[in-house]
């Protein structure tokens, strides 16, 4: 398993993507060497499931229907 930025320093994750509250309280975390285990997985859970949001907007956006788009035409088959 390879270390990660979020395993030394988690509250560093938090602040980058813009959750104040979350990286002030991954810092107090940080602070005791009991809870810093704790602080490293919680950055590291929240990076991935930012990242798999991420991909799930993108993927909706690249395949997305157009709402104007006109249905196919359908021919009737003759004998």
């Amino acid at each position: 398993m390879a270390l990660k930025s979020s395993d030394l320093v988690p509250c560093v994750s938090f602040f980058e993507g813009g959750y104040i509250g979350r990286g002030v309280l991954a810092l107090i975390m940080q602070f005791s060497l009991i809870f810093w285990p704790m602080a490293a997985r919680w950055a590291r859970a929240s990076n991935s499931r930012a990242q798999v949001n991420r991909l799930l907007a993108h993927f909706a956006e690249t395949h997305r229907l157009d709402p104007y788009a006109q249905p196919a035409k359908k021919f009737r088959r003759t004998a």
